[in-house]
């Protein structure tokens, strides 16, 4: 990787070196047998983006409305826990970050219970 990282994969490397190993695994992994995690990955590799060329992309506006919020992106920030294995700030460094991208950010109900069972 030559820059910024530019898609997931990339993200995920860079996360891989710099937590420590028990926590990128939490991060990375999946629950029990990792099967769903394993059907998400596959479901997300057939997906293929059209690419267009030879069009004017110097005004893209990907905002679009989810449960009718306008949000910049058709992203959502998934709900997870022990955001502070990652940064201090955990979870509000998350909403944050969601917020200043306009995205929606889905609340997870647990973080300290986690949080607290991995330290």
């Amino acid at each position: 990787m030559a820059g910024e990282p530019v898609n997931v994969n990339e993200f995920q490397e860079l996360a891989r070196k710099v937590l420590p190993k028990m926590y990128y695994d939490f991060f990375a992994g999946g629950a029990e047998d990792e099967y769903t995690l394993k059907e998400n990955i596959e479901a997300f590799h057939r997906i293929t983006i059209q690419p267009r060329i030879l069009v004017d992309v110097s005004r893209i506006d990907m905002s679009t409305f989810i449960l009718g919020h306008k949000t910049s992106a058709p992203i959502i920030v998934a709900p997870s826990a022990a955001h502070q294995l990652a940064h201090p700030e955990g979870e509000v460094a998350t909403a944050r970050g969601a917020a200043a991208c306009n995205v929606i950010m889905v609340k997870y109900l647990f973080p300290i219970l986690v949080c607290g069972a991995l330290r």
